[in-house]
């Protein structure tokens, strides 16, 4: 191991350290996410049967959130990752309405239309749908949180798809809700930036994307990334990723575990040593940070594997992908093909 590996690990060490100390610190996470598992798990069916009741209809996807989940039982309807309407299925019918999100849909998306409680099959629903059917680009795309949206939904697309030629990535699936709806996974931690990383309750940052890799399964956490640039490198990335592992980790190992296992999609026994995958996934560039790929931080309650992913994408397309992630290589460390 050269010296920059060895201050790699030892980084890693005092991210992880500094997490479990938090959390240690500040126990009320411990029943609320245990009632939040208690609550999720006993709506997966409920919410398997709503989805059953209409068609998805892309370019728009479903998404749900913890509270959406686990007591309101609607969805969020989003395009190119921003929220475009909710969607609550009853049986008196499914319902979308635009209600707070029509000033932003006609500022990024040019639409006119706004639904108050409408039908999903009434004709201002289809014309709805037909508008961001049609649609490519924002009109304003300014906002950083906005392209980073953007960004992770492309990413949700290309790894949603079935295996087959026109997958990039083998064997990824991304964590989803009762497997119908894109899950928004909480953290009571706030690591956007290690040096201040924080313990912030309710207001504590999301993953960005939480799936499961390889034909061993494997979860796996990714921090995403609009940009790749020389103030906030790969390597730092992935250790932000590690620090809301470190929390998914010790959530597996609390009360609601087996739950919380199961809501992410896993059918065996939670395994008592836990392998987490960590990946900081960006755009490509000429001289990706590949340096840290395939370190493996030790510990007593299982290892972290610390990976990249390099992308490419056109036209809200992924169009290439170079990985160090074992499990998912089509083509080990093949280079990314030139625009």
């Amino acid at each position: 191991m050269n010296i920059e590996s060895a201050e790699f690990v030892v980084e890693c060490n005092k991210t992880i350290a500094k997490v479990q100390a938090l959390l240690a610190e500040h126990t009320e996470w411990h029943d609320r996410y245990l009632t939040y598992a208690n609550e999720i798990h006993e709506n997966l069916d409920v919410i398997t049967e709503k989805k059953k009741k209409f068609h998805e209809w892309k370019p728009l996807h479903l998404y749900m959130n913890v509270l959406e989940a686990k007591t309101k039982m609607c969805f969020s309807l989003r395009y190119l990752g921003q929220d475009v309407a909710k969607l609550k299925i009853s049986h008196k019918g499914n319902i979308i309405s635009t209600k707070d999100f029509d000033a932003k849909n006609e500022k990024y998306f040019d639409c006119p239309v706004a639904l108050d409680n409408s039908e999903w099959v009434s004709k201002d629903a289809s014309n709805f749908r037909r508008h961001f059917a049609g649609r490519g680009e924002r009109v304003d795309s300014s906002g950083k949180k906005n392209e980073e949206h953007r960004i992770e939904s492309v990413l949700l697309s290309e790894f949603s798809k079935k295996s087959g030629l026109n997958k990039r990535l083998h064997h990824i699936q991304p964590v989803t809700i009762a497997g119908v709806a894109r899950f928004q996974m909480p953290t009571p931690l706030s690591a956007s930036n290690l040096k201040s990383l924080k313990y912030s309750g309710h207001s504590g940052g999301g993953i960005d994307i939480i799936s499961r890799i390889g034909k061993s399964t494997k979860l796996c956490i990714m921090e995403v990334k609009d940009e790749n640039k020389k103030n906030e490198p790969a390597a730092t990335a992935v250790q932000q990723g590690l620090a809301y592992a470190t929390f998914i980790r010790e959530l597996l190992g609390s009360k609601g575990g087996e739950k919380w296992w199961k809501i992410f999609g896993f059918t065996g026994k939670l395994p008592k040593k836990l392998d987490i995958y960590v990946a900081s996934v960006m755009p490509s560039i000429e001289n990706n940070d590949t340096t840290f790929a395939n370190t493996v931080i030790k510990t007593p309650t299982g290892d972290f594997h610390m990976h990249y992913l390099y992308f490419k994408e056109k036209g809200n397309e992924i169009t290439d992908i170079l990985t160090s992630l074992p499990q998912c290589m089509m083509n080990p460390q093949a280079p990314l093909q030139a625009d």
